[in-house]
């Protein structure tokens, strides 16, 4: 406690507690009732749950669960996860965990084939994270504009969600394809267009 033993707490100790307080909040990944700090690196695509708990933190719920066993049944991940983030994973994290550690498929799994799934989801997203920087040169995004070359990534290839009102207009997941209405004529109609190109009144 700041608080003085022989009398009420003084400025510097409020101060002293309020400072202890932030720093601990600020430790809970830097969330408050703003939300994020950045909202752009929040809503990166790499912005996953696995990227902000170590190995270690998801063992030591590995082991509250199984313990003393050393494998986990595919079926528990998904609650394996959710009691280490203090949060359910998103989809597209559970679609990562489903695919590396075969999930679709019944059984059970180790802690080794978990830790080196992690591993390696952790390798892949930081790979996709590198999208969201556009360039690393000034002399380069000036040529590019004075050029007008499109981004060689897309807003969807970068964020989660539109981050501004503009590329929330066509911002979809779903297959595009254009559905055509061809033209129908009837026999008359045809006559009368051959009519024409022959350079004939067909009236």
């Amino acid at each position: 406690s700041f608080r003085h033993p022989n009398g009420p707490p003084t400025l510097v100790h409020l101060e002293a507690e309020a400072k202890a307080f932030h720093n601990s909040c600020s430790k809970m990944q830097n969330i408050t009732a703003l939300g994020p700090k950045c909202p752009f690196t929040a809503n990166l695509l790499s912005a996953l749950g696995i990227m902000h708990f170590s190995n270690e933190e998801i063992r030591e719920t590995f082991d509250q669960m199984v313990a003393p066993d050393d494998i986990i049944s595919k079926t528990r991940v998904f609650e394996l996860l959710k009691a280490a983030y203090g949060f359910e994973p998103m989809p597209e994290e559970m679609g990562l965990f489903v695919s590396t550690l075969g999930l679709e498929e019944d059984g059970d799994i180790s802690w080794d084939e978990i830790q080196a799934g992690c591993d390696h989801i952790r390798e892949m997203v930081q790979g996709v994270g590198k999208n969201a920087a556009q360039y690393t040169s000034t002399g380069d995004m000036k040529d590019d504009l004075i050029k007008h070359r499109r981004m060689v990534k897309d807003p969807m290839d970068k964020y989660k969600a539109p981050m501004t009102e503009a590329q929330s207009i066509g911002w979809h997941e779903e297959e595009v394809f254009n559905e055509r209405f061809p033209k129908n004529s009837c026999a008359e109609t045809k006559y009368a267009d051959e009519m024409v190109k022959c350079r004939l009144d067909p009236f």
